[in-house]
C-alpha cells in the first residue's frame, strides 16, 4: 500500500489517493470525520480550526465498500485563497530554505505546501487504515505525556500548561506516545533494511511537522542502563514464549514480536513568534511579526500520529500476508498469528 497527497494550506482542497487497499472494506466517512475533528477540536489550536474538515471519497468506493481500485479522498479548504502576506522569512519554518531551493521570490509559497495543514488529508488516509486494523483486532492510541518540562497526567494539566504559554506570548512543545496493541509477531523484516518495521514507523512519524525525535520503546533511555537491566527476557507463556518486559517497544530486528508497539514523539514548540530576528526577502534585517498560529500542536498531533501509524502498520501487514480482499487479508493474518509457533511450541 502507498498513498500520495496534494494540495496547499490555502488552496481549494486537499487530495489523497490510496493505492493497494483491499476490496470489500466497509468505510465509514463518519469515522474519518471523527479523526479529523480530533485533529482540530483540541486545546491549543488557532481560530482557523473553527472551520470543520469533512472528507469526501470520490473514487474507489461502491455501496460503501472499497473496490480495490485507487481510493481518492478530498477535503475542501474552508478559507481557500487567503494566502499569508508576510514578506520576511520566519525563523524555524521552511520559508527561507524553500525559497533558496525553488527560487520563488516569495517567503509564503513554501509554507503553503509545507504547512501542517497537509496532515489533515493524511489523517483521513490513516482513518481508513485504522478501520481495517479494527477488523484485525488491532488498536491504535496516542496520548500526550509531556508539555514543556511538565509530565502530563490529565486534560486539565494540558489546558493549564497551554494557558501559561499563552500568558507569556509563547508556544509550547512536548511529547506524545503512540501504542499499537494486538499486533501479531512476524510483521516487518530483518532481511531488507528498507522493510524494517521500526524504520518504516520512524520515517513516517518524523514526517509530521514539528516532530524532531522519534523513539521506539525505551528510546534514548536505553543508555541509562546495563544490558542485563533492559533485555526483554523470555519465559514460557503457556502455548508460546512471552517477554517479561517491553523495553524494545514491540519490535526486534525490524520485526514485530507480539508485544505492544510503542513509539514516543517529541515535538518542538511552533516557532511562529513575533519579535524574532530575521531578514526580509531582500535580505534586510527585520523582526518577525504576528502570524496566526497554534500555541501547542502536541494534542492535535496525537490524531495525526495515530493515523500515520495505522497506515504504516496496515501497509506492512499487507506486504507480509498479501490478499486482494479484506476477507483474504483477515484470514491470512489470523492464520499467521495462530501458527507462528506451531512447529515448535504447540
Amino acid at each position: 500500500m502507498r498513498f500520495l497527497t496534494a494540495g496547499e494550506s490555502h488552496g481549494e482542497k486537499l487530495i489523497a489517493i490510496i493505492e493497494g487497499l483491499p476490496s470489500g472494506l466497509v468505510i465509514s466517512t463518519d469515522k474519518i470525520d471523527e479523526m479529523l475533528a480530533r485533529r482540530q477540536n483540541v486545546y491549543g489550536r488557532s481560530e482557523r480550526q473553527s472551520l470543520r474538515d469533512k472528507a469526501k471519497i470520490v473514487s474507489g468506493l461502491n455501496d460503501g465498500k472499497s473496490t480495490g481500485a485507487p481510493l481518492a479522498i478530498e477535503i475542501p479548504n474552508g478559507n481557500c485563497g487567503k494566502k499569508g502576506d508576510f514578506e520576511y522569512y520566519r525563523p524555524g519554518h521552511v520559508d527561507m530554505v524553500a525559497d533558496m531551493k525553488y527560487c520563488f521570490g516569495d517567503p509564503t509559497l513554501g509554507a503553503e505546501r509545507a504547512s501542517a495543514r497537509e496532515t489533515a488529508v493524511r489523517t483521513a488516509v490513516g482513518a481508513v487504515a485504522k478501520q481495517m486494523l479494527e477488523l484485525l483486532g488491532i488498536t491504535v492510541n496516542a496520548r500526550v505525556t509531556r508539555l514543556g518540562d511538565v509530565d502530563i497526567e490529565s486534560n486539565e494539566q494540558i489546558k493549564r500548561e497551554i494557558d501559561k504559554a499563552v500568558a507569556k506570548g509563547e508556544t509550547l512543545g512536548g511529547r506524545l506516545v503512540v501504542t499499537l496493541g494486538g499486533v501479531i509477531s512476524g510483521i516487518g523484516s530483518y532481511a531488507f533494511w528498507d522493510r524494517r518495521l521500526d524504520a518504516l514507523f520512524a520515517g513516517a512519524l518524523m514526517s509530521i511537522p514539528s516532530v524532531k525525535a522519534v523513539e521506539c520503546g525505551l528510546g534514548v533511555r536505553f543508555c541509562d542502563f546495563y544490558g542485563s537491566e533492559v533485555a526483554d527476557c523470555i519465559v514460557n507463556g503457556g502455548n508460546r514464549p512471552k517477554r517479561i518486559s517491553n523495553n524494545c517497544g514491540g519490535i526486534e530486528g525490524g520485526i514485530s514480536n507480539g508485544e505492544d508497539i510503542v513509539f514516543t514523539l517529541t515535538l518542538k514548540p511552533i516557532p511562529s513568534i513575533s519579535g524574532l530576528s530575521t531578514v526580509n526577502k531582500f535580505g534586510d534585517p527585520c523582526k518577525s511579526g504576528n502570524v496566526r498560529s497554534d500555541v501547542c500542536a502536541v494534542p492535535a498531533a496525537c490524531a495525526v500520529a495515530e493515523a500515520i501509524s495505522s497506515f504504516v502498520l496496515l501497509s506492512a501487514i499487507i506486504d507480509c500476508v498479501g490478499g486482494d480482499t479484506v476477507d483474504e487479508v483477515i484470514d491470512r493474518y489470523n492464520r499467521k498469528g495462530a501458527t507462528a509457533w506451531n512447529k515448535k511450541y504447540l
